[in-house]
């Protein structure tokens, strides 16, 4: 059934349980005229089996903000606009803008279609001091009206099993990710086919306005995203680390030797698609590089749910192709 917000948005300040899976999906729209949700500092808050969608709000979060312990399981937020406009590096979340001190755990859940007029982050922004987990998730086709169409970090985020797809920086850098400060690590994912203005990166952007940033990356497939997959500025307190396992498209991404440069459209990775489990992610076609390629320990499934071999040997990215 679906849930329409008449009088403002659901703020939310102490904790609580939003358990919908006796009528699953359950939507809640705000029908363009607020945000859908806000959650108050100090409370725990979890949610699962809802569509959270057509939140519109400014300056931050769209869909959602979050100043407390959020953590989505099998939600969607989607076609949320954050519409302040004017351009401010601490401003913007068009699906979701997780607070300084916030924690945002994103499980089998997707963040896709969200905006942000003239602002950072159109899929997620984290602010510093803040948390965001993403596991066995997607970020989709967010539009960012600065950088960062994907996920916009300050804090630290961690980002394992989980798909970042089609989305788009307007402005600079960024496409899937645009990182200041903080400790970022991605593992076991797919970063495909995200976009950025000409000459810049569409996948991952690690910059430094001064304070250190440092991005890890180990078994992820990086392919086709725009002029580059990884670009790093700011200096010494910039770090981009290859942990090794990933098959990338070009050679931008700090390649290690474990690492493989395939080459433009060399990763052989299907479209974005339903391929099973809770959300959509990019199949392997057969003879892709990323078969049993990984060097790190395995999860033990892949994003949809699907067992994977445990040790090294598993397939690089989100998805384990099933012979």
């Amino acid at each position: 059934g679906t849930l329409t917000l008449t009088s403002g948005q659901l703020a939310i300040d102490s904790s609580v349980t939003v358990d919908a899976s006796a009528a699953a999906p359950v939507t809640i729209s705000a029908d363009g005229n607020s945000r859908v949700i806000q959650v108050a500092a100090g409370a725990v808050v979890a949610m699962n089996d809802l569509v959270i969608r057509d939140g519109v709000a400014a300056p931050q979060g769209g869909g959602i903000l979050n100043f407390g312990e959020l953590t989505l399981d099998r939600v969607v937020v989607t076609d949320n606009l954050e519409n302040s406009g004017g351009t401010s590096f601490d401003l913007g979340g068009g699906g979701i803008y997780n607070g300084d001190g916030a924690t945002l755990n994103l499980t089998d859940s997707t963040v896709s279609d969200n905006a942000t007029v003239g602002q950072p982050g159109g899929g997620v922004y984290g602010f510093f001091n803040s948390t965001v987990n993403v596991t066995r998730s997607t970020i989709s086709g967010n539009v960012g009206g600065d950088v960062a169409g994907g996920l916009r970090t300050l804090g630290d985020a961690n980002i394992s099993n989980s798909t970042i797809s089609g989305n788009t920086s307007t402005a600079w850098h960024g496409g899937a990710l645009f990182a200041t400060d903080g400790t970022v690590t991605i593992s076991n994912s797919t970063i495909v086919g995200n976009n950025s203005p000409g000459g810049t990166a569409g996948g991952l952007m690690v910059a430094t306005f001064g304070a250190p940033v440092s991005v890890s990356i180990t078994d992820n497939v990086i392919a086709d995203n725009g002029t580059y997959n990884c670009q790093i500025e700011g200096g010494g307190a910039a770090v981009l680390t290859s942990l090794g396992g990933n098959v990338s498209t070009d050679d931008s991404c700090s390649l290690s030797g474990d690492d493989q440069n395939v080459g433009p459209d060399g990763a052989l990775v299907d479209a974005l698609a339903d391929n099973g489990g809770p959300t959509l992610t990019h199949a392997l076609r057969a003879g892709s590089p990323a078969i049993d390629a990984a060097v790190g320990a395995c999860p033990a499934t892949d994003q949809r749910g699907v067992d994977r071999p445990q040790g090294a040997g598993c397939d690089v990215g989100s998805f384990e192709l099933v012979p």
